[in-house]
C-alpha cells in the first residue's frame, strides 16, 4: 500500500509539472511548393437534392374484370 501511494504522488508531481511548463511548439510553416497568396478565396458549394424515389402497387382490372397488379417506380427531387 505504501509502494502504491508513493507511485500516485509521483505520477501526479510529474502529470503537474509537465502541465506548468510553456508549450514550446514549431511554427507554422508553409510549405516549399505552395503558393502563398494573401487573397480572400470564396468557395461555393452546391448540394443538389437528392431524387426519392418510392414503389407504389396499382391495382386495375383486366379485359373480364381481372385484377392487374403493377409496381410502379414513382421518383420526386431535382
Amino acid at each position: 500500500m505504501k509502494k502504491l501511494a508513493c507511485a500516485l504522488a509521483a505520477g501526479t508531481l510529474l502529470a503537474l509539472s509537465s502541465l506548468a511548463g510553456p508549450a514550446n511548439a514549431l511554427p507554422a510553416q508553409p510549405l516549399p511548393g505552395a503558393a502563398v497568396s494573401d487573397d480572400i478565396v470564396n468557395a461555393r458549394y452546391h448540394h443538389a437534392p437528392r431524387r426519392v424515389c418510392t414503389v407504389r402497387t396499382v391495382v386495375t382490372r383486366g379485359y373480364h374484370g381481372r385484377r392487374i397488379v403493377k409496381h410502379v417506380r414513382v421518383c420526386r427531387g431535382r
